[in-house]
Order: structure tokens, then sequence, then C-alpha cells
């Protein structure tokens, strides 16, 4: 590692003999006996994009821009702060991955001690794969044949247009090839007509050449780059082995670093990986019951009230509303990090998830790529399938009115509630609230023209609730972005005098240090 080994080292875990210092190598059979660490420890799990991602290309990249290029937060107490380990761990899922661990930090007010990272991939290209260009056709042409003027946002129908002109111009492209030059209609030949009458000029097998060249295009890269959309966001039956597969192995890895020794578990969505992301945590937050439950008269249950008069405020969503609902929600999901880990087969009643952060994220599309308009979108959400930040806040059963007085809502006599009695003196929140507890951070970068910036990304606020903490690049730079920027959100320029700004706003999203909030 290209220094002595110690205790605090993130290598292999060290014993004391006498005056002597042996290597333990891990058996399977004997894992509960190994060391634990002594210092926090909390876990990043990176989620890439679509397209043909190669197994460690994402988080490699990412460490370097989060930690490895960062100064002032790694402790200067030993030598190379920032090194990393890239070790082997079962957890990912695929044993072509390994977790990069990071030394610790220097002592901040949420952790005196500091603590480490250890960054994971959570990589699912090779259970996306398999797409047909039927069905990346299919897909296309359900966005193409739409209403424009209602189904079609209006941040989007630029490319909407584009994405039109180039299935027309392939269409006509593919007739000519295969129309003969005395074809015609009548005493009309069809070759006078526009548009065919521009390409008249062209021999049959100069048309049929690019014809076939765009259909290695589309075989070669939309297929395997788009196709992975097409797998993940339609529930058609092709696709639900996929989507089970994909979100089994994403759940199994939030399960298992929950329950191992880490105090904190970031997740960080990528453009399509962010709806993954964002699926993730809706399921993870359904399945864990304990989380959920908070008994009147505790801390948890004060800032689960503070959350709920922020909420209640007549003036939301104006920005002293919602920067009490943050510190709440920052409350909140810091008792429920604290909570006593399980003994035996207790039941767990953490929630270790704080943050999201969604970089180029399609979910500010949602109601073009995952419904079928705007309103089924809020439909769907109203309905809780879709959570929101703020969660939505349910009418109360009028048999609970009583006990919402006697543990003193909000509203005098509220009506409307994140949680409901659950029997003795406690509340339960409700399936779709996990951004009670979770902050959500979405960066994006305005696009113009297409090109210019970045098309996928956009503001999600309007979207999915104005809990959520939008960052947008282009204010933020005071001007727009002349390249595509969908992936570069972490890419650090060689030679470069100051850290980009994406580079900062990432890294004050993920305040590994906990230094700008208490987590």
């Amino acid at each position: 590692m290209g220094h002595s080994p110690n205790l605090s080292s993130p290598g292999l875990p060290l014993v004391h003999l006498g005056a002597t210092m042996n290597i333990v190598q891990p058996q399977p059979d004997a894992a509960a006996q190994l060391p634990v660490a002594n210092f926090p420890k909390q876990a990043i799990v990176v989620i890439h994009g679509m397209g043909e991602q190669m197994p460690m290309d994402t988080i490699k990249g990412f460490v370097r821009a989060a930690w490895e290029t960062v100064t002032g937060l790694a402790t200067d107490k030993l030598p190379n702060p920032t090194e990393v380990w890239s070790k082997p761990d079962g957890r990912t899922g695929s044993l072509e991955l390994r977790r990069i661990t990071t030394r610790q930090t220097i002592p901040t007010q949420t952790f005196t001690d500091g603590v480490r990272s250890d960054f994971y991939e959570m990589y699912w290209a090779d259970l996306s794969g398999g797409s047909t260009w039927n069905q990346v056709q299919d897909w296309v042409g359900g966005l193409l044949l739409r209403n424009p003027l209602t189904r079609v946002p209006r941040d989007v129908f630029l490319a909407w247009l584009v994405l039109w002109l180039i299935a027309l111009t392939v269409i006509i492209l593919s007739i000519a090839a295969a129309l003969p030059e005395t074809a015609s209609i009548g005493s009309a030949n069809f070759w006078d007509y526009p548009p065919l009458k521009w390409l008249r000029g062209y021999k049959g097998w100069q048309l049929g050449a690019v014809v076939a060249a765009l259909g290695w295009v589309a075989t070669s890269f939309i297929v395997p780059y788009f196709g992975r959309v097409v797998r993940y966001t339609r529930a058609k039956p092709d696709n639900i082995a996929a989507r089970k597969n994909i979100r089994e192995r994403g759940l199994a890895l939030l399960s298992e670093l929950h329950d191992k020794e880490y105090a904190r578990i970031i997740v960080v969505g990528h453009s399509l990986g962010s709806i993954l992301a964002y699926d993730l945590i809706s399921y993870f937050w359904a399945e864990h019951q304990g989380a959920r439950i908070v008994a009147s008269g505790t801390p948890e249950f004060d800032a689960l009230r503070e959350i709920e008069t922020a909420l209640a405020d007549p003036t939301w969503p104006a920005q002293p509303a919602v920067e009490a609902f943050h510190a709440a929600q920052t409350k909140f999901s810091h008792l429920l990090r604290i909570r006593p880990k399980p003994v035996g087969k207790a039941i767990d009643t953490r929630w270790l998830i704080t943050d999201l952060i969604t970089l180029g994220s399609p979910l500010a599309h949602a109601e073009f790529l995952m419904a079928a308009s705007k309103q089924d979108l809020e439909k769907r959400q109203q309905d809780r399938e879709y959570p929101m930040s703020p969660p939505l806040r349910e009418l109360l059963d009028p048999n609970y009115l009583q006990a919402a007085r006697d543990a003193r809502f909000p509203e005098g006599t509220p009506t409307k509630l994140l949680a409901f009695p659950f029997g003795g003196n406690e509340w339960q929140l409700h399936h779709a609230a996990p951004y009670a507890a979770v902050r959500w951070t979405n960066i994006y970068d305005p696009a113009l023209l297409v090109v210019f910036g970045d098309l996928i990304s956009g503001r999600l606020a309007p979207v999915f609730g104005e809990g959520i903490i939008d960052r947008n690049l282009r204010a933020l730079r005071c001007c727009q972005s002349w390249s595509f920027t969908h992936t570069k959100y972490w890419s650090l320029p060689r030679n470069a005098r100051r850290v980009p700004l994406r580079i900062r706003e990432l890294r004050y999203a993920l305040d590994l240090g906990g230094q700008r909030r208490r987590l």
C-alpha cells in the first residue's frame, strides 16, 4: 500500500499477538468473528446511466472528483491523505466490481472522529441488454405518435421535432432506395414529387448504402444504448424479468450495506440510473416498516411534527417554509440514523439513507417517459405509486382525529398527515414517504438547441415536489454551456486552474464529511 500497516488502515484486518502483528485471512465461515472497525464509515452507492458501461469505469472517475482531488477534507495526520484502495467486495453482486475505500476525513460536527467512505458501483448494464430493434422502434413510435399540444412538454418539444425529422428522413431514404426509377402512379412518376425528386440524381445502390449505414448505426449504437431505456422504463412483458433482476440487485446491495457497519448511506444516480435510484429508495423505504414507526413523546416524533408544521404552512412553497421543511427533514433523518442497531432477530428501526443525488436526470421528463400524460403522472403520484418530496399528506381517517389532537399535530384539528396511528402511542409514516428522511438534490444543466448543455436533465421540483433542491448549473455559472454536458457531471478537465462548478456542486451535495449540516 505504500506505507506500514496499522490498525486504522483500510487494508486487511490486523490483530496484535504479543510483540508481533499478523494479517488475519478472513474465512467464509468465520465472518461473524472478524474485527469490526472502530471508526465511523459511510457508503456511497453510484448508479450508472444508459449505454454499454464497463464495470468500474463510472466509479473511478466519480471517486477522483469526489475525494481524491479534494483539499481540506482528508485528515493530514496520515501519509497520502486522499489515497484510496480498490478492494474486492461480494456485496456488489458481481466479481467484476470492487469497492473503493478512502482514509478518514477531518473531525466534523457530524463525525467527531472523522469518517471513512466506501464507494460502491451499482452495476446493472449486464442485466438490461437483449433489447431488439423492434422494441426500440415501438418505444420511439410511442414518443412520436402523441398529441404535441397536450402530451409533449415544452422543454423537449424541439427534441421531439428533431426526432420526427430523423424518422421521416430514414423513411424517405428507405423508400427511395427501394423504388425503381420508373415507379409511377398513373401517368405521374413518383420521382417527380418532393422530397423524392431531390434524391433523383442518386443511384439506387448509393441510397441503399446510406440506408445500410443507418441500419448499422441502429444496431450498433441505438439499440444497445437506448434499448436499456426501453428495458427499464417500460413495464411490458418482455421487460418484466430484467426490471425485476435489476431492482433485486440494487435492493440486495442496499440491504447488505444497511445491515453492516455503516453509519450513513448516500445514493447517487446519473441519467437513467437516477430513475433506478429513485425506485430503489422507494421500494427500500416501503420494505423497512420498522424505520417508519415513531412513538409519540420521542425526539423522532417531535421532528415529525416539525415536518408537518412546515408542510401545513399556508405560504408553502415559499422559501421560509421550504427551509423549515429541510431543517426538520435533516433532524428526522439524523434521529432515525442513530437509532440502536438491532440485536439478534430484532426488527431494524434505523434508516441510514440520508441523501439522494440525481445528476442529468430524465425524471424531469417523467410525464413524457414514465407516464401517458401529465395527468397520468399526477394520478400515479396521488395514488402513492411515485413518491414525492415532500411526501404526499394523506387525508386522515375521521376515527383518528382525536389521536391527532392528542399528539399535538399542527393545524389545530389536522385533516392531512404523513403518518397514521399504529396502535398504542405509535404512528407509522406511509409507504410513499421516504423523502421525509431523505434529502433530494438534483443537479442539472439546461439545454439550448438540443445539443448544448444537457437536454436529458431538468428541474425536478415542479415534477416531484418543491422539497427537492434543484441546482441549475447554467444559472450558477451565469452562461449557457456550449458543449454537450450530460456525461460531464464529475469529469475533471486536465490542467484546470479552478475546480469546475459542476464538481463543486457535486461535492457540496455529497457533504462527505458532514460539515455543512449535522447529518
